[in-house]
């Protein structure tokens, strides 16, 4: 909806009718028909507020805070995957620095890891403010959290490397390019061996870090983390969506209708 400030007092009684053109009270959507007005106040501003405390609109914020948590780290990884792509072009490679690329990864990459544990953090504090009462929900939440990532040691891996560098350093970074006749391929890789120096890591990333055979494809492991976090992320949009629905049919309904109503007005 458009949040404006009302300049002048151009509507600012709320006796609006058919005199201009406007629906009448007995067209509005059911939720604006069910709000209360306020004296000295514009009906479009007494609406707005109506609808963001109606159950539709607590439902669509919290729909909208899951969207804005997974695009903080979908952003990160998109400009990983950037510089990744950038280097794949050996012009562009072999005339940047080498210790200037690899500094650049390490940073994008930190940004990752942040946002990937900023993002479980916070998912977790929502579902515990949001939704403690609803004992299917949370079993389902908790369920899909155990099986699309803490049982795949490689996103359990991601989460404690966040830990690995608050306590211990950044990660040795390497960057690897491999040449045919006909094609090149660059990427950044972590040192296994420099890793599997710290103590701190939980049983299954360092399982899975003894298990490779050769030093960490981090470029891989963010993707397939991002993927996954992507889709657990719609799915539990989706997942309130279902749970809110006919309140958020409301919700919508008469939000587009009081958009339409300010842009009628002031022509935005």
């Amino acid at each position: 909806m458009h949040y404006k400030r009302l300049a002048g007092n151009a509507i600012a009684r709320n006796e609006w009718s058919l005199h201009d053109g406007v629906v009448t009270d007995g067209g509005l959507p059911k939720l604006l028909r069910d709000i209360e007005l306020v004296a000295d106040e514009p009906k479009l501003m007494t609406w707005e507020k109506a609808l963001g405390a109606s159950p539709g609109g607590l439902a669509s914020s919290r729909q909208d805070y899951v969207r804005r948590v997974g695009y903080v780290l979908q952003a990160n990884v998109a400009d990983y995957n950037r510089l990744v792509a950038q280097l794949q072009n050996p012009t562009v490679s072999f005339d940047l620095d080498h210790n200037d690329i690899l500094s650049e990864a390490e940073r994008l990459l930190h940004n990752v890891v942040t946002a990937a544990s900023t993002r479980a953090d916070q998912l977790r504090n929502f579902m515990t403010d949001h939704f403690a009462d609803d004992a299917g929900l949370t079993a389902q939440y908790t369920a899909k959290v155990k099986e699309e990532f803490a049982q795949d040691p490689s996103n359990v891996f991601l989460r404690n490397l966040r830990n690995y560098i608050t306590h211990r350093r950044l990660p040795v970074a390497q960057s690897q390019e491999t040449f045919t006749q006909t094609t090149y391929a660059f990427t950044f890789t972590l040192v296994r061996d420099a890793l599997l120096e710290w103590s701190g890591w939980t049983a299954d990333p360092r399982k899975w870090l003894e298990g490779l055979d050769g030093d960490v494809m981090i470029v891989e492991v963010v993707d397939r983390y991002a993927r996954t976090a992507g889709t657990f992320d719609k799915w539990l949009f989706d997942e309130i969506g279902t749970k809110f629905a006919d309140d958020l049919r409301e919700y919508h309904e008469a939000a587009t209708y009081v958009d339409a109503e300010w842009k009628r007005h002031f022509d935005f």
